[in-house]
């Protein structure tokens, strides 16, 4: 019930009837202009929060799928048609390939939660748009997916995203399936070629298109993601070799003595995900993909629920805000003042600090400013608990 929760204090804290989409209250992390309007990432991950959230209580939050959806079609390109960061305007061409990636899965889940056929559409539409940032013609790299239509970053983020797209696409239109898969396949050997650590079998951030430098960042979202793609990839092929780095990636991100996790404390039981909630509830939906999908032949089944257990229980004791129902998107709870007592006595004083996109914008320093929630921290807090309970049932 807590993720059902989230996602209605979300629509009550953001949604704008008289404008049709969601706006928020103060300056915040996500909003551009002066309007309030949230960027299309937040607003990928709010719907994507609602359309999850539909599937499980279609009475109650059914009837939020369709003007939220709605909201999110503003920021199409008609002429590109791929969705820009802001809602479209001529000439836009500040459009994200892995923004738009977790816009298709958001309109691919839309479909499913109603059976409404145009979500289907607009999502097959976009999934074939994001297949055109393949990095072709690359000697080099000889592959990944573009991070912007006009940049020539390829990361690990898009690679894998795309690659999940694509593969929720290819579960709703057998007949197409085959290609989908295909080049999800493509998209995952590359990210493990080129990408994985070979040492600690994390994934990096990604390179510039030509060059072998590489982004040593290892973010949680790109090992979650490619565990999504590889665990899917496996469903579809039975092809072992999809477990074995499905295995390899899983072991890693539950390894708590990865840079996934805050090592300052000797006693491993301290040590928790460090990422902000937008990146780790791609985590927690990798690690419940693997489990479902191979069952009792998950290596690390066990592993993985205690993880999610104690993560699940760090983040309503310290990120949970009963002002507003709603969650800080810091994974660090000693980045959060109005915690830091509890913090300090429970788990040790490694001094106060401040998550910045917690607080409200504006000038000055941080520490200085309110707190506040945003779109896609409200949204991705109820998807931590919506995989979270796919994994560990009770609490």
């Amino acid at each position: 019930m807590e993720g059902y929760s989230v996602v209605r204090n979300m629509w009550l804290k953001f949604w704008n009837s008289s404008k049709g989409t969601f706006i928020s209250p103060v300056p915040c992390s996500g909003v551009y202009g002066q309007e309030g309007k949230f960027n299309v990432w937040s607003m990928s991950v709010g719907v994507q929060a609602i359309v999850d959230g539909a599937r499980l209580y279609p009475q109650e939050l059914g009837p939020l799928v369709k003007p939220a959806v709605d909201a999110m079609m503003r920021y199409k390109s008609p002429q590109y048609k791929g969705f820009c960061a802001a809602e479209n305007f001529g000439g836009n061409k500040d459009i994200y390939y892995d923004d738009d990636a977790q816009v298709a899965q958001a309109l691919i889940t839309a479909y499913e939660a109603t059976g409404y056929k145009p979500y289907l559409d607009e999502g097959r539409e976009l999934v074939r748009f994001l297949m055109g940032g393949w990095n072709q013609d690359d000697d080099v790299l000889k592959g990944g997916m573009l991070w912007h239509i006009e940049r020539l970053y390829v990361n690990a983020c898009t690679t894998a995203e795309c690659a999940k797209a694509a593969l929720a696409l290819a579960k709703c239109i057998p007949s197409e399936s085959s290609y989908y898969v295909e080049f999800a396949a493509r998209c995952i050997r590359w990210q493990i070629d080129f990408l994985q650590d070979k040492g600690d079998k994390l994934i990096k951030d990604g390179c510039d298109r030509g060059s072998t430098s590489v982004n040593d960042t290892k973010w949680s979202y790109n090992t979650g993601t490619t565990i999504s793609a590889a665990a899917l990839l496996y469903s579809f092929t039975k092809d072992e070799t999809w477990k074995q780095i499905c295995d390899e990636l899983v072991g890693a991100a539950i390894d708590t003595n990865t840079t996934l996790f805050d090592r300052d404390y000797g006693d491993h039981e301290k040590r928790y995900w460090r990422d902000p909630s937008y990146f780790i509830q791609l985590l927690f939906e990798g690690l419940a993909d693997y489990v479902l999908v191979f069952g009792e032949d998950a290596t690390h089944s066990e592993r993985i629920k205690y993880q999610i257990h104690r993560h699940l229980v760090l983040f309503h004791k310290y990120m949970y805000d009963d002002k507003d129902g709603l969650y800080f998107m810091t994974f660090e709870p000693h980045r959060i003042p109005e915690k830091y007592e509890l913090y300090r006595k429970e788990i040790g004083d490694k001094g106060c600090g401040v998550f910045g996109e917690d607080r409200q914008g504006g000038d000055g320093n941080p520490e200085d400013r309110p707190s506040c929630k945003t779109l896609i921290g409200s949204g991705s807090a109820a998807r931590i608990w919506f995989q979270g309970t796919r994994v560990v049932t009770s609490m």
